[in-house]
């Protein structure tokens, strides 16, 4: 009999958990509806880097629905129109990629100021061909990542 009473109790301790995992789930939900801004932002970037042959301008062109990705040189810029159906809402995502050449680095000024710093997304790019080296790739990059960063003024208030 008590084994009945310890099977009822977990049951009921299963049920309370899910009515809280529920209850959680519909509160965030229920927050996100009544947020009263229901528009796609339209300042967010995205900075790809990587060493060259690493897939950047592939991954922008297959995320913007382009079959036969054209390369580029030193600093691209193209944007992926971003739809939202639910809401029958669309907006433009900036996308920046900067070529392999450590040469260009400089260029990463046009891409990354202290305007854009809070609305962008960096995402770092290595060659799988050379597994070996994926470390070696990503410190690079976010070393030059780093230094650039080191240079805006990212002072509160500003």
């Amino acid at each position: 009999m008590e084994t009945n009473g310890q099977a009822n109790g977990l049951k009921s301790k299963k049920k309370e958990n899910g009515d809280a995992k529920d209850n959680l789930w519909s509160s965030i939900l229920e927050e996100v509806q009544n947020q009263g801004n229901t528009k796609l932002p339209s300042n967010k970037n995205v900075l790809v880097l990587g060493d060259n042959e690493t897939g950047k301008t592939t991954l922008v062109a297959k995320l913007q629905g382009v079959e036969d990705p054209k390369k580029g040189s030193a600093l691209e810029y193209a944007y992926i129109d971003v739809r939202d159906e639910y809401r029958d809402d669309q907006t433009r995502l900036s996308v920046w990629v900067l070529d392999g050449d450590p040469g260009h680095t400089n260029l990463l000024k046009f891409a990354l100021s202290e305007e854009t710093f809070p609305h962008t997304l960096v995402l770092l790019t290595v060659a799988m061909t050379t597994p070996w080296g994926i470390l070696d790739q990503l410190q690079s990059w976010a070393s030059v990542l780093g230094d650039h960063i080191d240079k805006l003024d990212l002072t509160p208030g500003k």
